[in-house]
């Protein structure tokens, strides 16, 4: 039964039978596998290589399973990974899921079944990062959106005094549009204070069915200077 896609898996397991029969059962399934015989070891390959998945026996030696699921979580890699376990730990392997594994498969493992979780597992991750992309893609958007409406008040008003200031010469008149210039300059520089003090993300209704980032909402009050 081959896969519909090529995975570079990691199998982690201090048996090397066990790793044999892995590497050679995803080879067969048209995955490119590396294993580990512990958990520290798997760490270093994942240091240094990219993986799709880890796949990981739970009961080792030093770092267990779940021990090495927490220290791939700890330093921030959120690939899928997958726990074996045998019948009498059964209740562990469900409680790893609830605490960040992406699943678990019984020994003896059935290619069939094996396959079927490695595309689930996928499929899922897949979602949740496509989500992540849409959140931060509205953010970025909202974000701008809110730095243009935020700017374009200001900016307006320094063109039109700009523009006025070329066709005066009466100095009392270029004194106040220079007042102007001034005045919404520093409102500018508000506008910019607000945006690198960002703390949250709140956002306000803009024109039509558009939603911009609250600037005011969302920031920290700028510090005087």
């Amino acid at each position: 039964m081959q896969s519909l896609r090529q995975l570079k898996i990691l199998m982690v397991d201090d048996s090397a039978t066990a790793r044999h029969y892995f590497m050679g059962l995803l080879a067969d399934l048209g995955h490119h596998p590396r294993d580990a015989a512990s958990a520290a070891e798997a760490l270093g390959l994942l240091k240094a290589e990219d993986f799709d998945v880890v796949l990981c026996d739970l009961v080792m030696p030093d770092l267990d399973g779940l021990s090495l699921l927490k220290q791939i979580r700890e330093q921030g890699m959120d690939l899928p990974f997958l726990l074996i376990t045998s019948y009498g730990s059964l209740a562990t392997a469900v409680e790893a899921v609830r605490n960040g594994a992406d699943d678990y498969i019984l020994r003896p493992v059935d290619a069939g079944l094996l396959a079927h979780r490695l595309e689930a597992v996928l499929e899922r991750n897949t979602a949740a990062r496509e989500k992540t992309k849409r959140h931060n893609l509205e953010g970025a958007l909202a974000t701008a959106g809110a730095a243009a409406h935020e700017m374009n008040q200001p900016l307006m008003a320094i063109m039109a005094s700009a523009e006025l200031m070329q066709l005066s010469e009466d100095p009392v008149r270029l004194k106040e549009l220079a007042n102007v210039v001034v005045e919404q300059a520093d409102r500018l520089g508000q506008i910019t204070r607000r945006l690198v003090n960002l703390v949250r993300f709140q956002t306000k209704h803009y024109v039509g069915d558009r939603v911009i980032l609250d600037l005011e909402a969302s920031s920290q009050a700028p510090e005087e200077s």
